[in-house]
């Protein structure tokens, strides 16, 4: 049976580009061919990821990686373009800044791939250990580390693996955790797992951090992980000593304090205290001290003062 257009249902019709069908059908997902035709029919009203995702009832996450899969085929530019926006003229110092990474489109991932095993290899295995098929962000991402960057497929997967098991299994961490370890020189298995194991030592520390100052749990900065591992493995303090450093920072500043923290029990440290009865016996060797020394300055005063001719 042949088919032609309802003229019924011409009554509000919208622009696609041509593109889209002579070019990106194939590539496209059926989510992806959605959004994008939801996104033009709202064009000129405006719409939003979150609006694009309640009503086809997808995550919002696959709304915005299927809207950046638009953008790379060309069909989509961001609103913030950099031809949109007048960007005021900057300084050669200032012009010194890291540039954004290019990541390879589909069309290059697809043909690198076949022709390629070990990259076959991690998009197929990644999927396998999501258990899902790759969101273009992820895809792009995990073929950018190898194809770019030069890491190893068996690197890339043991990030993989990592991030589901911290349940943060966002390109975002995936990128973050890879180019940490790149920075760190990071090329072996061996490398790989201590710095998964330094990284779960520092979060360990951390959670008897928070215990002691019976503070919210969060997640942690990295200088608040570095203080939680000087605290804990270097310097050995128990819960009790950090609550007692605790209360003395809120005392004084009202606040918490990780810097001011970290003082209280840096001095301990090198005092060798390790006890509350101890650092208040150091509080009052400071204190004698502090008295001696000003009882010798006014006595000096005094004789001074006394034996003045003038």
């Amino acid at each position: 049976m042949n088919y032609i257009l309802s003229p019924s249902a011409m009554t509000a019709p919208f622009f696609v580009p041509a593109s889209v069908a002579d070019e990106h059908l194939k590539l496209a997902t059926g989510n992806q061919l959605k959004v994008l035709l939801l996104f033009l029919r709202n064009v000129t009203a405006g719409t939003d990821c979150e609006s694009i995702a309640k009503f086809l009832k997808l995550p919002v996450s696959e709304v915005e990686d299927a809207l950046e899969f638009w953008a790379q085929a060309g069909i989509l530019t961001s609103a913030t373009s950099p031809k949109d926006i007048n960007v005021p003229e900057k300084s050669p110092k200032q012009q010194a800044v890291k540039p954004i990474a290019v990541k390879p489109t589909r069309e290059e991932i697809a043909f690198a791939a076949a022709s390629d095993n070990k990259l076959a290899f991690l998009l197929q295995e990644a999927e396998m250990k999501l258990s899902r098929t790759l969101r273009g962000s992820e895809l792009q991402t995990l073929s950018w580390l190898y194809m770019d960057h030069g890491m190893d497929v068996s690197l890339i997967l043991m990030i993989v693996e990592y991030a589901i098991s911290e349940g943060k299994t966002t390109v975002s961490f995936i990128e973050a955790t890879a180019l940490a370890w790149i920075d760190a020189g990071v090329s072996t298995l061996a490398q790989a797992e201590e710095q998964i194991e330094t990284r779960n030592r520092k979060k360990t520390a951390w959670g008897i951090v928070v215990r002691a100052f019976g503070t919210e749990h969060r997640a942690p900065s990295d200088k608040e992980l570095e203080y939680a591992e000087t605290w804990i493995n270097q310097w050995g303090f128990s819960r009790e000593m950090l609550k007692e450093a605790y209360n003395r920072c809120i005392d004084q500043k009202a606040k918490i304090s990780m810097p001011y923290i970290n003082g209280i029990l840096e001095k301990w440290y090198k005092e060798g205290v390790k006890t509350p009865e101890a650092a208040k016996n150091s509080d009052n060797k400071s204190k004698k001290k502090s008295e001696n020394s000003f009882s010798t300055y006014n006595k000096g005063l005094v004789d001074k003062l006394l034996n003045n001719d003038d």
